[in-house]
């Protein structure tokens, strides 16, 4: 009988673990920055999209006359700018935290990138 009491309590304590550990984690701190981190990536994900759309679209007025050669060059160097600080916090933000799931960044075509052959033999 005191076996199945010493059971009974070991699976208490380890449920009350369990039910537990969500909140005392997010009381440290530790899951809110990463949430925080995955949240500001998602964002600036989509704000990538929308910028790449944006200069799309500037493309496309420009090329059926919409859009005069100034205004071009102006907007799309001002959409370029923008992307490249898009960028460069994802990747900021991509280093600094990488997840459990992340895999190897593909290239644009969907493979993955070519391993350089001429640094890869070489660990002398």
């Amino acid at each position: 009988m005191s076996l199945g009491v010493a059971l009974a309590c070991l699976l208490s304590f380890g449920l009350l673990g369990y039910l537990l550990y969500p909140i005392i984690s997010e009381a440290s701190g530790h899951l809110a920055q990463s949430s925080a981190a995955r949240s500001e990536l998602e964002d600036l994900y989509i704000q990538r999209e929308g910028t790449y759309a944006t200069l799309k679209e500037l493309e496309f007025d420009h090329e059926t006359g919409k859009l005069i050669e100034e205004d071009y060059r102006e907007l799309r160097a001002r959409y370029s700018g923008e992307a490249v600080r898009i960028l460069r916090r994802i990747d900021e933000l991509e280093a600094a935290s990488p997840g459990p799931g992340d895999r190897p960044k593909k290239a644009a075509s969907g493979r993955p990138k070519p391993v350089d052959a001429s640094n890869a033999g070489s660990s002398r």
